[in-house]
């Protein structure tokens, strides 16, 4: 320091925490807090003075106390041992002289005021570095320090709204100097601490917007809108709204899903977990966040990442996904059905049963690619299960939940869950009581939530019970816990610690809400309803509700959307053991009355699915699936056979719907078994035809075959004929899909009397549909349109509309073999519409297939290019990938008709992969015969020549005539021979 007529020059920084230093750097001790204050004070007046009552609001801006002027004049004279007479009281006012110090914020100003008129001179390398060397003089929020004591506040928004101001003008610069992309980074670092200043998300979108990232920009638009609207209930201002009306907003107007279960209202301590998960996962990264929570059972790690989840929801404005993967439970939820459950809760259709693990996880990060979606995996069983349900998006992020550490969880952050702290359980605990902290003792609640263990499920249950015995004392209930007779058997370390706090909660239940707890656990299923409860509780459903509300108030089961019920996992395993007391035949009663009170309402909904009510039906199996699932499961096991395969059966529709191939499978594998040991060979077979279905639809040819020959056998025994026809034309579907036409034809003409014989017209439409096929695959066209013509018929009769727009379809493939276009064309055209107007995608795709074909056969090229590329996006809306296969094989060859040829060898090729994955050999030889008349069309005899013999192999082992004809006339062409045959 120096000093000149006692005045002492030092540098004051208010442009972070208040400091102060000499010239040389020194620090200069400024005092406590206040004494700061009105130093800080005084340098933003700028030599004004102040008078002693604006002071003293200053530093007392609530309540001053008496002495509040005294107190000034003590800071007053501590300054002045620093400042000397620089610091001065004049007219009743205090005035700091200017000369004595300078100041960071001044020295900010003047930097600024020389950027700006650089910048409006276009001197911008000059403006860049004045707005730097500004800018680096703030270490922090304006006078952090004593902002956070509640002092200067107002001064301290007046510099920050500078600041802000400052960093607006030097990314505008700086994108004029570099260009609006190089500002991003940095921007997007800013919106961090200013998530509402909106000139920065200006910069941020034209920085997307210049990068090209458009799904980027408009879903950084969208989130900042929904933030305004929430935070501060406006919308963006015009300039923002301009560049938004420059975003892609066919996808961005699209409602995401919402799928987290709600938050705990009364959620208590972990601030520093949630800051953690909340930081961790709310700020930019390139590339997926994830966060792995673990700990014991009951520590409170499904809540901790559901509320944490909730505060992070303005940041994923594109859906939050939530799944609960019962790991830890019997029977872990498969990855491949939570991928189909996520596909249509992001609008996405799940694949047929035919798709594949791998098949689901691209479909679904697909899905994600470009949006801002947050996944919360609840109790997960460990990284193999994890893995498939992750995104790959930089925009998404996971949080998971495990008893274990995910250790193998490659590039997450770990947050091993332990004990609530004593604060924090006392006030859960007393939260949970209902009791008010000012009357309770604070010992005896410390007493309480100490023997508890801190375990948050512990002292949940210990307040559940005390608020149902509001005449308890903490002090009495801290002694019961202190008996060790109880505590140390119960209140142990790991899992028994747990079990105290159950055994509290039960022991306070009447005998029939106990009786209740001990029964939900025989039942396997996820989820419980009260008219479930009722069956098996042998109950009224308004008396099994008034147990289960009883049951929740007690925190023995937890509540959930849907007038549903869950029992924790480790409260499943304490009720079982306490149901272990129940004599076997009460328990066996229970178990099959519950089981059986699933088959009215799922038989009812099953039937429901083909009628007017369909959309409730669905609704309703979309709700029961899981404990569906599990019923079977348990019906199974139990030697229920009956109540087995009448529910296997009642959830084969909305399966086959939904693309549910485990559940599927997995239920009539069980319901199969159990008709088998029933010994009943009726039901058997129709089980084993299903299977046989699913397994022909899934393309697997040979299992279907398997599946129905055991059709076969098993209608022998029982003497059925429909039985045996339905196995017949099974066996015809499964020879036609793996090739061979004459066997496919031989079963389909033994089915056909059989159906007609037992007056089973619809057996009879399908038997007919499938021989029509076949006889066209071998070129016997004409008995092919004969068989297509009855099918055609035999569907109207029924009133099938659907089954009757698919013969049409399969009458359209004929006639177009036939050369006879214009009937051709009318018979796609029109199965179109009718496929349109039921709503069936799929159809519309297989009518489009057609129609292109048609186009091709007349080189009507430049019509069947788009009609194939609307074909391809219809396959993909019901994502099937064998069709958009198809789809492609047709669009190569109108390229190839256009001259396009290095366009339809990529189609082409891309087809010919498809196929050959999938076993798909028919298709193979259609490829392979496009792929050599374009080699023909390319002037590359040898490739051609190659494809065209590969084409024919087939053709000939598939006695395909009409097509082995095509194929060895372009093999006698000219142009083959010219390369040397």
């Amino acid at each position: 320091m120096t000093a000149s007529d006692g005045v002492i020059s030092m540098l004051v920084r208010v442009l972070g925490p208040c400091t102060a230093e000499t010239d040389r750097g020194d620090a200069v001790p400024l005092g406590p807090p206040k004494q700061r204050a009105l130093l800080a004070a005084l340098v933003l007046r700028a030599g004004r003075a102040a008078t002693v009552t604006e002071l003293v609001d200053t530093l007392w801006p609530d309540d001053p106390p008496r002495s509040a002027v005294k107190n000034l004049q003590l800071y007053v004279h501590q300054l002045r041992k620093l400042l000397g007479t620089a610091l001065s009281h004049r007219n009743g006012g205090y005035r700091l002289d200017r000369a004595a110090y300078r100041l960071d914020a001044a020295e900010f100003d003047d930097l600024v005021d020389l950027a700006r008129r650089a910048a409006a001179a276009d001197d911008l390398p000059t403006a860049h570095d004045a707005y730097r060397r500004g800018l680096s003089t703030w270490r922090g929020r304006a006078l952090a320090d004593l902002v956070d004591r509640g002092l200067l506040r107002e001064e301290a928004t007046l510099l920050e709204r500078r600041h802000l101001v400052t960093l607006d003008e030097s990314l505008a610069v700086e994108a004029r100097l570099h260009g609006p992309v190089a500002v991003l980074p940095r921007a997007r670092r800013l919106i961090v601490d200013h998530p509402l200043h909106e000139p920065l998300r200006e910069h941020e979108l034209r920085g997307l917007l210049a990068a090209g990232r458009h799904a980027d920009a408009a879903t950084a638009y969208r989130e900042f809108r929904r933030l305004l609207a929430a935070e501060v209930g406006v919308a963006p201002g015009p300039t923002l709204r301009a560049l938004g009306a420059r975003l892609p907003w066919h996808r961005a107007a699209e409602p995401g899903p919402a799928q987290l279960p709600a938050d705990l209202a009364d959620f208590t301590g972990r601030a520093a977990q949630v800051a953690e998960i909340t930081h961790h996962l709310s700020g930019t990264a390139g590339a997926l966040r994830i966060h792995a929570v673990s700990g014991t059972g009951g520590v409170g790690k499904s809540s901790l990442a559901v509320h944490a989840a909730h505060l992070l929801r303005p940041h994923y404005p594109d859906g939050q996904l939530h799944v609960r993967l019962h790991g830890h439970g019997e029977r872990p939820v498969d990855p491949a059905d939570v991928l189909a459950q996520f596909l249509r809760a992001l609008g996405r259709p799940a694949p047929p049963p035919g798709g594949d693990l791998d098949e689901r996880v691209h479909l679904y990060r697909s899905a994600l690619a470009d949006r801002r979606v947050l996944v919360l995996l609840d109790d997960a069983a460990g990284e193999g299960q994890v893995r498939p349900l992750l995104p790959s998006g930089a925009g998404c992020a996971a949080l998971v939940t495990s008893r274990t550490p995910l250790a193998g969880l490659v590039g997450a952050r770990h947050l091993p869950l332990d004990v609530l702290d004593a604060q924090a359980a006392v006030t859960l605990l007393l939260t949970a009581a209902g009791r008010d902290r000012a009357r309770v003792d604070p010992a005896d609640a410390a007493a309480v939530v100490r023997l508890c263990g801190r375990l948050p499920l512990a002292v949940r249950v210990a307040g559940a019970r005390l608020a149902t015995r509001p005449h308890w004392t903490l002090a009495a209930f801290a002694g019961r816990l202190a008996d060790s007779r109880r505590r140390l058997d119960e209140l142990r370390a790991g899992d028994l610690d747990v079990r105290a706090s159950f055994q509290l909660s039960y022991d306070g239940l009447d005998p029939d809400t106990r009786r209740a707890f001990r029964l939900l656990a025989l039942l396997d299923q996820p989820t419980v309803t009260a008219w479930l409860a009722a069956a098996l509780l042998g109950a009224t459903p308004t008396g099994a509700e008034r147990l289960l509300e009883s049951l929740v108030d007690a925190q023995l089961l937890e509540s959930s959307a849907g007038d549903r019920y869950r029992l924790h996992d480790l409260l499943r395993v304490y009720a079982a053991e306490m149901a272990a007391a129940e004599p076997e035949p009460a328990r066996r009663s229970a178990v099959g009355s519950a089981l059986r009170a699933w088959l009215t309402p799922a038989e009812r909904a099953a039937a429901a699915l083909t009628g007017p009510d369909a959309e409730q039906a669905r609704s309703w199996f979309t709700a029961e699936q899981a404990d569906l699932v599990a019923a079977v499961r348990q019906a199974h096991r139990a030697g229920a056979w009956s109540v087995t395969w009448r529910l296997a059966r009642s959830l084969t529709r909305f399966l086959e719907e939904r693309s549910q191939w485990e559940a599927w499978r997995t239920t009539h594998e069980l319901a199969q078994d159990a008709a088998r040991r029933a010994g009943d060979v009726a039901v058997e077979v129709a089980l084993t035809q299903r299977l046989g279905d699913l397994y022909r639809d899934r393309g697997r040819f040979a299992e279907a075959a398997d599946h129905f020959g055991r059709c076969l056998d098993l209608a022998g025994r029982t003497g059925d004929d429909l039985q045996r026809a339905a196995a017949l034309r099974g066996l015809g579907d499964a020879g036609w899909g793996r090739g061979d036409a004459r066997t496919a034809i031989t079963r389909y003409r033994a089915a056909l009397p059989l159906f007609v014989a037992g007056d089973d017209r619809r057996g009879t439409a399908e038997t007919l549909r499938g021989l029509s096929v076949a006889y066209r695959g071998l070129g016997r066209l004409s008995d092919a349109a004969a068989a297509a013509q009855r099918c055609l018929s035999a569907f109207a009769a029924l009133g099938d509309r659907d089954g009757e727009a698919y013969a049409r379809r399969t009458l359209g493939s004929i006639r177009l073999d036939q050369e006879r276009y214009d009937e051709a064309t009318e018979c796609f055209l029109r199965c179109r519409a009718d496929f349109a107007a039921l709503g069936d995608r799929l159809g519309e795709a297989a009518a489009l297939l057609g129609l292109g074909m048609t186009q091709v056969d007349q080189e009507r090229f430049a019509r069947a290019v788009p009609t194939y590329r609307d074909c391809r996006a219809a396959f993909a809306d019901v994502a099937d990938a064998l069709g958009e296969a198809y789809a492609r094989r047709g669009l190569g060859d109108a390229l190839t008709g256009l001259g396009r040829h290095e366009e339809a060898a990529g189609e082409l090729t891309a087809a010919l992969a498809v196929f050959r994955t999938g076993g798909d050999v028919r298709w193979e030889g259609y490829a392979l015969f496009s792929i050599g008349r374009l080699e023909l069309a390319r002037g590359r005899p040898d490739e051609a020549r190659d494809a065209l013999r590969g084409a024919l192999r087939i053709f000939e082992r598939m006695a395909a005539a009409l097509w082995v004809d095509r194929t060895r006339g372009l093999l006698a062409a000219p142009a083959i021979h010219a390369g040397g045959v």
